[in-house]
């Protein structure tokens, strides 16, 4: 299970396709059965054990593969325990996350509200709370982003846009950064490699025109959104709750096959970003955002902070404890008896 888990980021980085193919199978009915059937026994003896040792009132999944196998512990483990499920994906999901009964199943949008009902999920069960990122996520306080352009060795008026890759540095984040630095721009670029150290150490030798500062791996990431204007990645739920949570457009340019098809519709049709797969794209699309006093940047901030839930997180963890606060009502007046 280790082995295979380890598998996702080299797949989805060298073969797109090849990840589609395995998320559209196991999103078949019998196909997710075989798997459960497969893989679930070994998974489900581990938690029991945890259930056992821990004794929790409530168990929260954030996993599709783990929802029915967490019940099935719950079930052996001597008493009643809830279960919420957090779908962490935005609008498209794999059939693991709808699972009817859990206590609590919380969705990002109304989108996948709709999903859960057609996969059965009973109405009262489904919260549309949001997609929870860190509460470090937020927009700049007055005089903040300029702050932080300085820590950041970073000029204070000009539009900054952050490229990022994710933590793997994946995507064509090279020829996107060629794309916005390699000719003298009115803009400043901030690219994060993530840990593609040979990425990193490749850009950091080109001489752009345009102002670049080049990070690897970073901690900092609510900072450097808080010091931009403007968020270029691809279509992952995290990447797009995180620049919504800081009020920031994004420009997206590209998406995993499967889960992040339809994050795109959702960034487009909500209005505060854009598609451009392609590098020339990119540029184009950026100059007609910052052109024209800024009309549609502007427009675009606003819509994204319209669509914000900057506390999901807390909404969310709200939510599970009144679960637990029920089961360990439950277990004290069990226990009384």
């Amino acid at each position: 299970m280790r082995r295979l888990a380890g598998l996702y980021s080299p797949l989805i980085q060298r073969s797109r396709p090849a990840w589609a193919a395995l998320y559209h199978s196991s999103n078949q009915r019998p196909v997710f059965a075989a798997i459960r059937a497969v893989f679930g026994g070994n998974v489900r003896r581990i938690l029991l054990g945890q259930l056992r040792e821990q004794d929790p009132d409530v168990v929260v999944s954030v996993h599709p593969l783990l929802n029915h196998v967490a019940f099935a512990a719950i079930q052996r483990s001597g008493r009643k325990r809830g279960l919420v499920t957090v779908i962490t994906d935005l609008v498209e999901f794999h059939r693991g996350w709808a699972f009817p009964r859990a206590d609590l199943v919380i969705v990002p949008t109304e989108s996948a509200r709709q999903a859960c009902l057609k996969w059965g999920v009973p109405a009262e069960r489904i919260h549309l709370l949001g997609l929870p990122v860190d509460l470090r996520f937020r927009p700049p306080a007055p005089g903040e982003k300029a702050a932080l352009r300085r820590r950041f060795g970073l000029d204070e008026d000009r539009m900054t846009i952050l490229v990022v890759g994710g933590g793997e540095g994946s995507g064509n984040l090279l020829k996107q950064v060629r794309a916005l630095a390699w000719h003298a721009q009115p803009w400043q670029v901030i690219a994060v490699c993530g840990r593609n150290e040979k990425l990193r150490r490749r850009l950091a030798r080109v001489h752009f025109a345009t102002p670049i500062r080049i990070f690897g791996f970073v901690e900092n990431m609510p900072e450097l959104m808080r010091a931009s204007d403007l968020v270029v990645s691809k279509a992952g739920p995290g990447a797009i709750a995180e620049a919504l949570t800081t009020g920031l457009p994004i420009m997206l340019t590209g998406y995993l096959p499967g889960q992040e098809t339809e994050n795109v519709t959702f960034v487009t049709m909500t209005g505060f970003g854009l598609f451009a797969p392609k590098p020339e794209q990119l540029l184009e699309s950026i100059s007609l955002l910052f052109a024209d006093d800024m009309r549609i940047w502007r427009e675009m901030v606003d819509r994204a902070a319209s669509a914000a839930r900057p506390y999901a997180a807390l909404d969310i963890a709200r939510e599970v404890l009144g679960v637990a606060e029920r089961y360990r009502a439950s277990a004290k007046s069990q226990t009384a008896r």
